[in-house]
């Protein structure tokens, strides 16, 4: 082929011009064995997806394994056995969701427990570690998951082997501290959450404070901060701006507080204090006043996108540095037998923490859970091929000699050559991502694509489909259908109000040519009309709304995501003090890319480790069965009224138990909020409901599974969609409803296929719900565009270019 030709001729010329006789390095090598793969194998029509459906050979399941396993389960047994005693010593169990990955990777665990020989038991090192680099090795296999899963986990374990057989940890929460016997467990079960808050606090090198703005940065980054922080600071022009908005407020908070002054006749020295004190926050916004009173503000904030930049974190101890001298995290303490990740995406996006904190992790065997490999793009697949240390794809490579190292340098001279940093190079963006990006499906674009689809992830991924077994697992039919239904009077007058005012909005960003630059305020009027479209009462009695008129004491309202603008979900706060639900966050840097906050624009800077097991003890029960922030007590109950989808839900909710008594469902909504009306009109019309959100604890959300799952009597489970569309099995249920759409229908299909799985015996009945002339009906025709993207990626891999263009929000606001 002519590419592959003009690179050939290429390496020779580079070769020339260097004037320097050396030998060939091996990425040169190896960049000359992928030219002639492609030149051997291009002419050939290679389907990854059939490959994998044609896996022959298979392992029996070990002894220890209480239950049967599938014939693709037992090709799996036979593919894992092989790749771990390979080089890549590892792989990404791809398969379609509900195929039973949790299973297949216990029956791996105990496989091997059986046929190899088990580590010498070793102990932890004590508090002061040894200074070499070799860590004692336990035989524990390390699972890292998301919260709602951890429960999944053991109860899998508990039920596929033998009852004594294994020991189980769940390292997590408070106490996980005061564990000091890691190396006996056979299998530890913690978070991402939890590997990046022992990361951050023991692992990260100290932060120092600055002398003169208090915020605290590593130390090779203060000496660049103090150059424009201080009294002889040399501030740009945007810094320059900064400050004089800064003294803009100052100068209205205390023509304010003049005003307020003369008119209440306060004693002139008081209101001379008040005054003293008001200048000093609009002169330092950014700046803690009173630690103490605003706790919540304690442990905030490390960088969440970019490596390297300051994370303008605020230490709240002054022996914070001597503490993280004496801490160690104990996961990152030893070499792990086997390192599992489940729900692997979790990690794509490479330079946040939790990523880093993972990477840092060591073990003798690697493997990777996901359905969705790759979400948005191709290169967040690269996180999992770092992960899984596959050469050459996940190094950075020196172009004059063969050093290799999987991290790049930040010092300017490269630690393991004598040569430069900016001599190397990272073996993944040269070969498979720039390409890709730069030129799509064509050119060299094409190369690596077919690089990456047919020799890499060959060599390290297996996937197959529910259709593709369908014989295996003979699991029952599965109907989806589409309701639509019409906004009655009242509810079309509202919405078509707040469709005209967002509208004229939006036509001002694009006529300023500022459309993307004001993509959060944009999604927040997207927002507001899709809650408009489900019940007026999410707009008019939203906390947001509510704090605005100041109808309502702002001790009984929390603090809305800034994004959904929905009750936050495990919530993260920024340094500028803005809440944000986490999944909301991490989906809105990823899509537009920018590393400032979305209400502010200040630099983002977010601690995304939030305490979960703390999030119900603020969250008081009413009488009612309510959170005391809960929508429910804002509104008039003797005047409720129910809205069109509401009354729709009842009615196939009636349908379900008509046909089935027994029958239970599940509720997915995007908005909490909406939930808690849902199931007060159900709770009216005698219908016993079990509620799951995001901001509940690991014990509160088992509880809430197992209600759902053992009680007869409770037939509804209303779950949030971030909480709850992973990481759950509950084929004790037969019904999906499914409120309200989102961009993409990859969500919507997790969703679904928390109940269409393996242990399904009844069929799966899917409703999902639109409201016909109304938003909704267009982001469905967004999804059916974007499902042409789906089919470029792996197998159809499920959120996929998930990130919304300025061409879509043209499209979702055209009338």
């Amino acid at each position: 082929m002519e590419r592959i030709s003009e690179r050939k001729f290429y390496r020779a010329e580079r070769l020339i011009r260097s004037q320097v006789v050396r030998p060939t390095l091996m990425w040169e090598k190896w960049e000359e064995e992928n030219d002639k793969w492609l030149a051997e194998h291009y002419p050939n029509d290679l389907d990854l997806d059939n490959q994998n459906e044609l896996v022959c050979e298979t392992a029996e399941p070990p002894s220890s394994m209480t239950v049967p396993l599938f014939r693709y389960q037992k090709e799996w047994l036979f593919w894992s056995l092989k790749q771990e005693e390979s080089s890549t010593k590892g792989g990404i169990l791809a398969d379609e969701m509900g195929m039973g990955k949790t299973i297949q990777a216990i029956a791996l665990v105990l496989a091997k427990r059986e046929l190899g020989k088990p580590i010498s038991e070793s102990s932890l090192l004590s508090s002061s570690l040894s200074t070499t680099q070799e860590l004692p090795a336990v035989k524990g296999t390390l699972i890292i998951c998301p919260v709602v899963a951890a429960i999944q986990w053991v109860n899998e374990i508990n039920r596929c082997t033998s009852e004594g057989s294994n020991k189980i940890l769940v390292y997590h929460g408070n106490k996980r501290n005061h564990i000091h016997n890691i190396e006996e467990y056979d299998f530890v079960i913690t978070t991402y959450s939890t590997v990046e808050a022992e990361y951050r606090k023991n692992v990260m090198p100290p932060k120092q404070k600055c002398q003169w703005c208090g915020k605290s940065y590593f130390e090779d980054k203060l000496s660049i901060h103090q150059k424009k922080c201080g009294p002889d600071s040399v501030k740009n022009s945007n810094q320059s701006k900064q400050q004089r908005k800064k003294l803009k407020l100052g100068v209205e908070l205390l023509k304010q507080e003049t005003d307020s002054m003369e008119s209440e006749t306060i004693m002139q020295k008081t209101d001379s204090t008040d005054l003293e004190a008001n200048v000093q926050k609009a002169d330092s916004i950014e700046s803690e006043t009173d630690v103490q009173k605003t706790g919540h503000r304690k442990s905030m904030k490390h960088s969440m996108t970019e490596e390297g930049k300051n994370d303008g974190s605020i230490n709240n101890s002054a022996s914070v540095c001597q503490d993280l001298s004496r801490k160690k995290s104990i996961l990152h303490s030893v070499k792990w037998d086997r390192i599992i990740l489940d729900e692997a995406h979790y990690v794509k996006g490479r330079r946040c923490n939790t990523t880093k904190a993972t990477l840092a992790l060591e073990s003798s065997y690697k493997w990777a859970l996901s359905g969705t490999p790759i979400q948005n793009l191709v290169g967040e697949l690269y996180s999992l091929v770092r992960f899984l240390q596959i050469v050459p794809y996940s190094f950075y490579f020196c172009k004059d000699c063969d050093c290799r190292t999987l991290d790049y340098s930040s010092t300017a001279e490269c630690p393991r050559c004598p040569h430069k940093s900016v001599r190397h190079f990272c073996w993944w963006n040269r070969y498979i991502a720039t390409p890709i990006k730069r030129e799509g499906n064509s050119g060299s674009g094409r190369d690596a694509m077919f690089l990456l689809k047919h020799k890499i992830l060959k060599s390290i991924l297996l996937r197959r489909s529910k259709k593709g077994r369908a014989a295996d697992l003979a699991l029952p039919l599965k109907i989806v259908t589409l309701r639509k239904d019409s906004l009655d009077i009242k509810e079309e007058d509202y919405y078509m109000s707040l469709y005209n005012k967002s509208q004229a909005q939006f036509n001002t960003y694009v006529q300023a040519g500022t459309v993307m630059n004001n993509y959060a305020h944009i999604f927040e009027l997207l927002i507001r009309l899709r809650q408009a479209v489900l019940h007026p009462y999410l707009v008019v009695y939203s906390s947001t709304a509510l704090a605005k008129i100041g109808s309502m004491d702002s001790g009984n309202i929390e603090q809305p995501c800034g994004l959904c603008q929905d009750t936050v979900e495990d919530p993260v706060i920024t340094s500028c003090n803005h809440a944000f639900c986490k999944t909301c966050l991490i989906d809105f840097a990823a899509s537009v890319g920018q590393v400032s906050c979305p209400l502010c624009s200040e630099l983002l800077t977010v601690d995304l480790s939030a305490n979960n097991d703390k999030a119900d003890q603020k969250s008081k029960p009413t009488l009612k069965g309510f959170r005391s922030s809960s929508i429910v007590n804002r509104i008039q109950l003797d005047d409720f009224q129910s809205s069109t989808k509401i009354d729709a839900l009842r009615e196939e909710i009636r349908f379900m138990i008509e046909r089935d008594g027994s029958a239970k469902g599940i509720v997915f909504s995007q908005f909490t909020t909406f939930l808690d009306l849902i199931h007060y009109s159900l709770q009216q019309s005698g219908i016993n409901c079990v509620q799951l959100v995001g901001s509940m604890s690991i014990a509160a959300r088992a509880a809430a599974v197992t209600r759902f799952t053992e009680d007869p009597d409770c037939s509804i489970f209303l779950m949030s969609l971030k909480a709850g569309s992973v990481a759950l099995n509950l084929t004790v249920a037969s019904h999906v409803f499914i409120m309200d759409p989102w961009w993409n229908s990859a969500v919507e299909r997790q969703a679904q296929d928390r109940i269409h799985r393996i242990g399904q015996y009844k069929p799966v009945r899917i409703v999902r719900f639109a409201i016909e002339n109304t938003i909704e009906e267009k982001i469905l025709k967004l999804q059916e565009k974007k499902e042409l993207v789906f089919e470029g990626t792996i197998g159809g891999s499920s959120e996929a270019f998930g990130k919304l263009t300025e061409e879509d929000l043209k499209f979702l606001f055209v009338t």
